[in-house]
């Protein structure tokens, strides 16, 4: 497995400080970008779930839709996704079939939930089985700056009505 580098980690941040706009603009604390292995930007979007009323609406979903169309499968296949948070099983099922290289993620979905859900013990979709899938086709690293990745579900929280 490789190692991340200085370049990730500035992906890392860039996507962190997306999904904090995103709850400013009253989204949900999700965002998303994917990176083409010459360092291209295909794509970038948070989740639009709470704009456009579509539970479908997630950033890597909105991320993988706008790549396709705009730049084709063959220019996503070595491409790395970032995400501030675990992809939820729907989205690692459409990371897989676009067949992406790595995904690199913040925090890990038992940690994001109690911030977004009223019930923390509640539905759970975690990514790991989805990605296992994949063997060694797909590189996963959870976890990468992690306190930082915390603070758009801080703020998330914060807004949240009591």
């Amino acid at each position: 497995m490789s190692e991340l580098g200085d370049v990730d980690l500035d992906y890392m941040r860039r996507v962190i400080a997306r999904a904090c706009a995103a709850v400013e603009e009253g989204n949900r604390p999700f965002a998303a970008v994917l990176v083409a292995a010459d360092g291209v930007v295909l794509a970038e979007s948070c989740d639009m779930s709470n704009a456009t009323g579509d539970p479908l609406n997630h950033g890597e979903i909105n991320v993988l839709r706008t790549a396709h169309v705009n730049c084709g499968l063959d220019r996503m296949a070595d491409a790395t996704l970032y995400v501030n948070s675990e992809p939820c099983s729907m989205c690692a099922g459409a990371i897989l079939r676009y067949g992406l290289a790595r995904v690199i993620y913040g925090t890990p979905a038992a940690v994001s939930r109690p911030y977004i859900s009223k019930n923390p013990r509640g539905l759970s979709f975690p990514s790991a089985p989805i990605f296992a899938l994949a063997g060694q086709a797909l590189q996963v690293f959870p976890g990468v700056l992690l306190e930082e990745a915390r603070r758009p579900f801080e703020l998330y929280a914060g807004k949240a009505p009591s």
